[in-house]
């Protein structure tokens, strides 16, 4: 067995031995400086004991108890406070998160601010990277990088400690030009096209502010706010020294999104580690700091063997076509099984081609055509027909749309849609659009979607799926296969063969899992550019079989459980009742507006069974990460030429660690990604940080048996490998992934009801 070291990315401390007083009020005090406490969860135990606030804490009415915490103020009541109480938790957090904002507030090159709904402090530092420049329209400007780490105060309640993370956010980029400047730039004239900056595309700045202390001393208080906030609130905010930081509006007019990030193959462990060591060694290892947190720990935490679980290792199987054997393929890399052909063949006999291209395009429609048809590059890529499974063809000529309008090819898309080759179309035939696009990823992002989403809407009221290619794209992959004498672009024609398989209703691969009576929900959701949230219910069972999926507003929570129920009736009808409900959820849900409504249409359906909830974030987790001491890979060295082993700090694949119980369930963190034991690890397929997942079986009251937490935690990994957008491993399961991609389009299409075949992955 190979070695390992695990530690996460926490300083753990003591609470006080003895209970420390606090002082509490139902009104403020006289200078107005005292803390409201805006909910009753954040009231001690030990203050509901006390008549006068247990009232007000039963009180329906608006809610209001002050507190000085542990500094005497005239007039509030003295209470001893227990840390090491549970139910005290919250209160405790705010109180440590004020005295560490007071800490911070100290250093004269950072700004501390709060992070997201958890009030968390988010300490800002410019970076050692600290200063860019870029010209636009003959005018040089300076970005100044700023690196932003999160200390969140938590209780470990499988190791019993109070603990802080120290988690290193992306960076952010500070412009390095006042408002008044920026805004100074648009034209004079009020009949010309406004070309400037406009207050619309702020969205964080920096403020500056000289304050005098009462000894007539002059200090500087920087404050990153939401520009609309400070304005709407009459603070601060002179606009001569007020700095934007960068946002995606601003990115956009300065033309810097159009700028790829360099790729690199290096460890993101490393540099992340680099910087929270950085930062614990300058902040948190000072004697101020162990005046708040006492006994905190140097290192970060070791994790307990106790605390550390593995995915078994079949479970990375996936089951794929036939040999010549006629015998399934079984193989644990999709790049090599895909080649073996679907493992559920598309369902159409006669399935035609139709490209979709700018007529500047046409040598390399004509390429794309002969690779998609023929494959090639010494075997890696195999013809089109060998992905599906079915018999592959052109479409006859006429089907075929070259467009000359680059930028806004849709009208004529349209009207070619409306000839009679498509309008009479035999409907034994199933098309494939395949489009070429024109529009670089990079050029617009608004016009870019809007583009390809009308596009995809039009041909599938055709009832023709579509494969986007990017041009630019294809053509810069080409180039560097041309130049290396590789084959990069076999791997974008093994993913379009996959992803075509599945929009004709096949499935290029499936778990190695015998089929159980279970079925597995996933929900997820998209925030579109309207700000709207769109939700998507789909279904599998245990193997991996997609059944259907539905989609609603975010609003629409009857919809929602009418979603699940639907998909319960239509398993139940092919299946006989599920043995059990497994759903992922992309965010915490609610159980008393949520779920009590799940358990309402359980039971009129007369089915009492375990339904099990696992929370996935949607995105792998970056505040809270597992590291492993020991992991190193092989990288070449391009001054001595020769191959080294470096650290990477990415632990094994599949390997999980109980973070413990939580209100919500019960919390692990499960790592993805393609280094295992005993095999050489490849840096091209990345170093995925973890994901999070909490546990929960609200109808059960949360009793969980540790063969199904375990089976639970398998499934989740193992639904990550059926992505068939793609033959690359991903970090995150389909049952998250693909919700949030059907919720990214709908908003996008004007008909709602374009495609009524829910059992096909059209949106892939």
């Amino acid at each position: 067995m190979s070695t390992e070291h695990l530690f996460i990315n926490t300083l753990t401390y003591e609470y006080p031995k003895t209970p420390v007083t606090f002082y509490f009020s139902d009104s403020d005090d006289v200078e107005c400086k005292s803390t409201r406490l805006k909910s009753p969860v954040l009231v001690p135990k030990e203050v509901k004991l006390v008549q006068k606030y247990a009232d007000l804490c039963t009180n329906s009415g608006d809610f209001t108890l002050y507190t000085s915490f542990d500094k005497p103020t005239e007039g509030f009541d003295a209470i001893s406070i227990d840390f090491n109480n549970p139910e005290n938790e919250y209160l405790v957090k705010k109180y440590y998160n004020r005295r560490l904002e007071k800490y911070f507030k100290y250093y004269d090159d950072v700004v501390v601010t709060k992070s997201g709904i958890t009030d968390d402090i988010q300490v800002w530092l410019l970076s050692k990277n600290a200063e860019k420049q870029f010209t636009h329209k003959d005018k040089k400007y300076k970005l100044m990088e700023m690196d932003r780490f999160t200390l969140r105060v938590k209780y470990d309640f499988f190791n019993k400690t109070p603990y802080l993370l120290v988690a290193n956010d992306r960076p952010a980029h500070l412009l390095n030009i006042s408002l008044a400047d920026l805004f100074d730039q648009t034209s004079d004239d009020p009949f010309t096209e406004h070309t400037g900056v406009n207050p619309g595309m702020i969205n964080k700045v920096m403020t500056r502010e000289v304050r005098k202390k009462s000894n007539g001393k002059e200090y500087i208080v920087r404050k990153i706010d939401s520009y609309d906030y400070l304005q709407k609130h009459n603070m601060f905010c002179a606009p001569d020294n007020t700095r934007p930081i960068l946002s995606g509006e601003l990115k956009h007019y300065f033309g810097l999104d159009k700028q790829d990030e360099p790729r690199t193959f290096d460890s993101k462990y490393i540099r992340y580690l680099s910087k929270i060591e950085s930062f614990r060694k300058q902040f948190l290892n000072t004697e101020d700091i162990e005046k708040i947190f006492h006994n905190l720990a140097y290192d970060f935490t070791e994790v307990s063997q106790l605390q550390v679980g593995q995915t078994n290792s079949a479970k990375r199987m996936l089951v794929f076509g036939k040999d010549e054997n006629d015998n399934d393929v079984r193989n644990t890399r999709q790049q090599v099984g895909v080649n073996y052909g679907p493992h559920i063949k598309c369902p159409h006999t006669d399935v035609r081609i139709i490209f979709i291209f700018p007529k500047s395009y046409l040598c390399e429609a004509r390429e794309l055509i002969k690779d998609m048809y023929q494959g090639g590059y010494g075997g890696q890529s195999k013809p089109l027909s060998s992905y599906i499974g079915s018999n592959v063809s052109y479409a006859d000529r006429p089907f075929h749309i070259q467009f000359e309008n680059e930028m806004n090819p849709v009208p004529e898309i349209e009207q070619a849609l409306q000839t009679e080759c498509y309008i009479n179309k035999d409907e034994r035939i199933k098309y494939v659009g395949i489009y070429i696009s024109p529009i670089h990823k990079y050029a617009s992002s608004h016009e870019t979607k809007e583009c390809y989403y009308k596009i995809k809407e039009l041909l599938l009221k055709h009832d023709i799926p579509t494969q986007c290619i990017d041009r630019e794209k294809m053509n810069k992959t080409l180039s560097v296969d041309k130049r290396s004498g590789r084959a990069n672009f076999a791997y974008t024609l093994q993913n379009m063969g996959v992803a075509i398989c599945a929009k004709l209703g096949g499935s290029p691969w499936l778990l190695d899992e015998t089929a159980k009576k279970e079925l597995i929900i996933g929900i997820g959701a998209f925030r579109s550019d309207n700000q709207q949230y769109i939700g998507a219910a789909f279904s599998f069972d245990n193997t991996g079989v997609f059944n259907d999926y539905s989609y609603f507003q975010k609003s629409e929570l009857d919809e929602l459980v009418g979603a699940i129920k639907m998909a319960i009736i239509r398993y139940t009808a092919v299946n006989n009742p599920p043995e059990r409900i497994i759903i992922h959820y992309y965010k915490k849900i609610s159980r008393k507006r949520e779920f009590m409504k799940v358990e309402k249409m359980l039971r009129s359906l007369s089915l009492d069974v375990p339904v099990y909830i696992v929370t996935i974030n949607k995105t792998e987790s970056e505040d809270i990460v597992l590291f492993d001491k020991e992991s190193a890979y092989m990288t070449y060295n391009y001054q001595t030429r020769q191959k080294e082993a470096v650290k990477g700090y990415m632990p094994y694949s599949g390997k999980w660690v109980n973070l413990g119980p939580s209100r919500e369930g019960h919390r692990y963190l499960l790592c993805n990604n393609t280094r295992y034991e005993g095999e050489t690890f490849n840096s091209m397929d990345g170093f995925p940080f973890p994901i999070k997942l909490t546990i929960a079986c609200p109808n059960r009251n949360d009793e969980i048996e540790t063969p199904v937490i375990q089976q639970l935690i398998d499934q989740v990994y193992q639904f990550s490998r059926i992505y068939w957008k793609s033959v690359k491993q991903q970090g995150l399961p389909v049952t998250i992934k693909y919700p949030e991609m059907i919720a990214e389009i709908m908003p996008h299409f004007t008909d709602k009801t374009v495609y009524t075949e829910s059992n096909y992955l059209w949106f892939l």
